[in-house]
């Protein structure tokens, strides 16, 4: 989705040479949309003159000879137009029929037109992209999301260790502007030439404990009770937030009783990592503790955590005693 963006931001800055383009962009993710313009801001950055249209703020008439007039600033011009959906079906054929006559020789060379209203089903949608590039814009997969964060720490000069990044992205569901914003934090601090590692990530506290809370998941999920009551006491030292802890652990059943389920007994790691959507390592883990995990222990482990959860919000007893009592609970399901 991102490469394609990038391919259409390219062709559109050399589009003085090149055939008209056309490049739509619809959902309602909105990273893919933020994404855009600040492509569209690096091409005015380099000379491009952009022109920006608001459907729910200009009729197609008015943007038709608006956008058909010489800039002041130059003779060819990139436009951006916004909410199409604003557009009314009679509008929308207009547009679509002013789109498809444009060539290389008119005023504008690309048309980039976002919304996050339209749909698969939208004329826009299914018209354009049987000549032009349309996108639809959808959260980003850890597959996308660790490329672009090695590619930041290339730029930043700085080594890290991908197992480490790996946690981090899984830990935060891929979310690319939350990671490059620790990233561009931890990059600061280790300096050029330096390396990021779980010391770093632990010292500065990005991860709000993440990868001991990965560790503490593990072990509970073992029942390996001495390590996860270790862990827990450190998450807690650490202020991590007793909620989040439940969460997190909850996250990890909620993948182990799909790895116990029977179509997933036997497989590859890369098979189950492919299925539930996690990183071929942490698909390994949920493979080893799966052995033995009956499918009952699992949906017992989610009314521990309910109760859990439930107590937390409302019990008088100290937090550290509720998570506690949940460790050996969970432990204890495991071990049964």
């Amino acid at each position: 989705m991102l490469k394609t963006l990038e391919k259409a931001l390219y062709a559109a800055a050399d589009s003085s040479s090149g055939p008209f383009g056309c490049c739509l962009l619809y959902g309602e993710e909105r990273y893919p949309h933020g994404f855009l313009q600040r492509g569209l801001n690096w091409l005015v950055e380099r000379g491009v003159t952009l022109e920006v249209y608001d459907c729910s703020q200009i009729s197609l008439q008015d943007f038709l000879v608006t956008a058909a007039s010489p800039s002041l600033f130059a003779q060819r011009k990139i436009v951006h137009l916004i909410n199409p959906d604003s557009y009314n079906k009679a509008d929308l054929e207009k547009l679509l029929a002013w789109i498809e006559t444009l060539s290389a020789s008119d005023l504008v060379t690309y048309l980039f037109l976002s919304s996050f209203k339209l749909d698969g089903r939208s004329l826009l949608v299914s018209r354009l992209k049987k000549k032009f590039i349309v996108i639809k814009s959808e959260k980003l997969q850890p597959a996308d999301v660790v490329p672009r964060l090695l590619k930041q720490a290339q730029s930043a000069a700085v080594e890290v260790d991908r197992r480490v990044l790996e946690s981090l992205v899984h830990l935060h569901e891929a979310n690319l502007p939350l990671l490059e914003q620790e990233f561009a934090k931890m990059a600061l601090y280790v300096g050029p030439g330096g390396r990021i590692d779980q010391a770093v990530v632990d010292l500065l506290g990005v991860d709000r404990g993440g990868g001991n809370i990965f560790a503490f998941g593990d072990a509970v999920c073992e029942g390996r009770v001495v390590p996860a009551l270790t862990i827990l006491d450190g998450l807690q030292r650490a202020r991590t937030e007793a909620l989040l802890i439940v969460a997190m652990v909850a996250r990890q059943y909620r993948l182990l009783s799909r790895a116990t389920a029977p179509e997933y007994r036997g497989v590859s790691s890369s098979v189950l990592a492919a299925a539930l959507k996690v990183p071929p390592f942490v698909a390994k883990k949920l493979a080893h503790q799966a052995k033995g995990m009956q499918p009952a222990a699992c949906a017992a482990a989610f009314t521990v955590l309910r109760d859990a959860d439930l107590a937390l919000k409302t019990s008088i007893l100290p937090k550290s005693i509720i998570l506690e009592r949940m460790v050996l609970k969970l432990v204890h399901l495991r071990q049964g």
